[in-house]
């Protein structure tokens, strides 16, 4: 193995370690307070991102599809991958705005073909996120004129993703995978209240709150298939599908209701409950299609279809929490060119251009304000999306040396909630370099 490459994979582990695995943590997003937060599983790599979040039957030789652990079959190459995600989002209501925007480790994968049938893949990545900080204001019961009650609700955290994936061809144009995860992370939420009464200047020195720490862990599962019929010389034509099971998960929680100056400095903290219960996870169910011409060019239109309605929250007994989530769906086409991977004259013919879109769906049931009522709201989350490969080196290199690609994606989109008028507009760059080796070459002399 080439030092480089020795040195990549140090750094991964590293990183694992040392970043504390946030990889979630983008922007302010009010909704991610409902179940575990955004759920980003089954959106895939950079390269899926680039176009529309579309490739469950679309595979790349070059680059690692998580989206259907079938497709790790084509990655006949050792390959590594790395890769940085930023976010800068605009919410909106109807009265106000905010802007805000961060950057963290997207993921880590690792790729590794054990025979000609049989490739295996390891990774990190994120599995939902949780970031949110909302403001509600409201006149006290019997004080309206002169007390108002200032309740912040805030959230970080959410949950991360280590699988470990197969890859298998099993006829001629069929391949099957299966890949294992473990599920860990910390969601940190809490609620906290400020009464000011204009009839007294030292009310609002003081705040109330109820702070909640649940820590997550357990396993998941994915199966997917894979058949890819060549129609003619320049014709080929695939069908994918993959299936995430229902995951019932541990779940730790601690509560405590604390007082605290507005300088955040505790005043007294009252641990009212630790308990050990579990949390389930919506199954997903993911099906696409794909034509290519066998050579520099491809389409691809995926289904997805998350079955929200199997969350259940926080609860000692398994299955038995509170759901907060509905069905959902998202749909997604893209495509991706390359002029002219081996050309010599023109580097920009060895850049390969994506493009894509993607319409989705999906269900929060909140508690109505003042009552115990539970109300459906539709989140609609439409978007466009387009990226670059761009070969790293001078030329084109023989199979045998390590090959080096910058990736980036680029996604405008937004989110709103249908009954609530609360929109989140975004822009989401994702950065990453992917390294692609032989392993175990055999000598040969002259």
């Amino acid at each position: 193995m080439y030092k480089p490459f020795r040195a990549l994979l140090l750094i991964s582990g590293l990183a694992i370690g040392s970043q504390q695995v946030q990889a979630q943590q983008l922007s302010n997003s009010p909704y991610s307070r409902f179940g575990v937060g955004d759920i980003v599983h089954g959106t895939g790599s950079i390269r899926n991102a680039g176009m529309g979040q579309a490739g469950v039957a679309s595979p790349n030789g070059a680059l690692i599809n998580d989206q259907n652990p079938a497709l790790l079959y084509y990655n006949n190459l050792v390959t590594f991958e790395a890769a940085v995600a930023t976010e800068l989002k605009r919410l909106s209501d109807r009265n106000t705005s905010q802007v805000d925007g961060t950057a963290n480790l997207g993921y880590l994968s690792l790729s590794i073909p054990l025979s000609r049938r049989w490739t295996t893949a390891i990774g990190l990545k994120p599995y939902s996120r949780v970031n949110y900080n909302t403001v509600v204001s409201t006149s006290v019961a019997g004080a309206e004129n002169t007390v108002t009650a200032h309740t912040q609700y805030t959230g970080t955290g959410g949950l991360n993703e280590v699988f470990f994936g197969h890859g298998l061809r099993i006829a001629n144009g069929l391949t099957a995978g299966v890949s294992g995860s473990y599920l860990f992370g910390t969601i940190d939420r809490q609620g906290s209240t400020i009464l000011v009464d204009t009839q007294d200047e030292t009310s609002a020195l003081q705040k109330t709150l109820i702070h909640s720490t649940s820590r997550y862990s357990g396993l998941m599962f994915k199966g997917g298939l894979h058949y890819r019929k060549k129609l003619g010389e320049k014709a080929n034509l695939g069908v994918g599908a993959s299936y995430t099971a229902k995951a019932t998960i541990d779940a730790d929680r601690q509560v405590a209701q604390e007082r605290r100056y507005l300088d955040e400095s505790l005043i007294s903290s009252l641990l009212s409950d630790s308990l050990e219960g579990h949390t389930t996870l919506p199954q997903m169910i993911q099906m696409g299609l794909s034509y290519d011409n066998n050579r520099n060019w491809s389409v691809a239109a995926d289904y997805s279809i998350i079955k929200g309605s199997d969350f259940r929250g926080f609860s000692l007994g398994k299955e038995q929490g509170r759901q907060e989530l509905g069905d959902g769906y998202r749909v997604g086409v893209g495509t991706e060119f390359t002029p002219d991977a081996g050309s010599v004259s023109s580097y920009f013919k060895r850049v390969a251009y994506r493009f894509g879109a993607y319409l989705g769906n999906t269900q929060i049931n909140a508690v109505a304000a003042g009552s115990n009522a539970v109300a459906g709201h539709d989140l609609q989350d439409l978007g466009l999306s387009w990226g670059f490969t761009f070969p790293l080196g001078r030329g084109v290199r023989p199979p045998d040396y390590t090959q080096a690609l910058l990736n980036t994606s680029f996604t405008v989109g937004q989110l709103k909630g249908q009954d609530t008028g609360l929109k989140e507009q975004y822009f989401r760059v994702s950065v990453g370099v992917t390294f692609n080796n032989r392993w175990f070459i055999k000598r040969k002399f002259d």
